[in-house]
């Protein structure tokens, strides 16, 4: 297999490498775009309250939510030596 030199390729073949590179780096930039925009609506949807959910039932759980959060980070309880 030949090695490809890019300092002897001719002005057209240099020319097509660079549009083909440029129609990736588009494509790479849309999918990038897309997934942030993904990910965006996902979070927006939610944060937004259900319909028909009661204002208590949301605060519960993100109550216990809070709780769980709580009870992860803490550092676990000495055992009272005996």
């Amino acid at each position: 297999m030949t090695a490809i030199d890019p300092a002897r390729w001719s002005t057209a073949e240099r020319t097509a490498f660079e549009a083909r590179r440029q129609s990736r780096n588009r494509a790479l930039g849309l999918l990038l775009v897309a997934l942030v925009l993904l990910f965006f609506g996902i979070t927006v949807v939610r944060m937004v309250p259900m319909p028909g959910a009661s204002e208590a039932k949301m605060m519960a759980g993100r109550e216990a939510d809070a709780t769980v959060a709580r009870e992860a980070a803490a550092p676990p309880a000495a055992e009272a030596v005996q």
